[in-house]
């Protein structure tokens, strides 16, 4: 008796968890096919460096076009450090294309002010000003997302 009541609660509980996730993943794609969940949203990836977007990020970024989220890229570098920055480039817009962000929407800067080298460092207020013209440019909202809802 207690064998047979003890398995027949584990069962319940075991088709209440399945029914609960199943309910919840329902619900989560019947907002993605309603665009619900990003559909406005525009997202600015600022990177250094070519790979920079594969090596940290990859993750976030997938997440982020599987949300339909418009994304845009911003690298200050060509990644030229070896001499490879036509190479660097090139495999940037490769992987950006893998990962759900257009070549339209990438933007490799390369130009001696922002030169791939750990030995310079960059000037902050030139790197904030070419964030900021980029920002406007796209249509970047820089809303706290988290505080609107509250």
């Amino acid at each position: 008796g207690e064998v047979m009541w003890l398995l027949c609660v584990s069962a319940a509980v075991l088709a209440w968890g399945f029914l609960w996730v199943w309910d919840s993943s329902e619900r989560m794609k019947s907002r993605e096919q309603g665009g619900l969940l990003g559909a406005e949203s525009r997202t600015l990836l600022v990177i250094a460096h070519p790979d920079d977007e594969a090596m940290f990020f990859a993750p976030t970024v997938l997440g982020l076009a599987r949300l339909r989220h418009r994304l845009y890229l911003l690298c200050f570098s060509a990644g030229n450090y070896y001499n490879q920055g036509e190479t660097r480039k090139k495999e940037l817009l490769q992987s950006c294309d893998v990962l759900g962000i257009p070549p339209s929407s990438v933007m490799i800067i390369d130009n001696r002010d922002f030169p791939d080298d750990p030995g310079v460092q960059w000037d902050t207020e030139h790197v904030a000003s070419v964030l900021l013209q980029h920002i406007e440019v796209n249509g970047i909202n820089l809303k706290d997302r988290a505080n609107s809802r509250l």
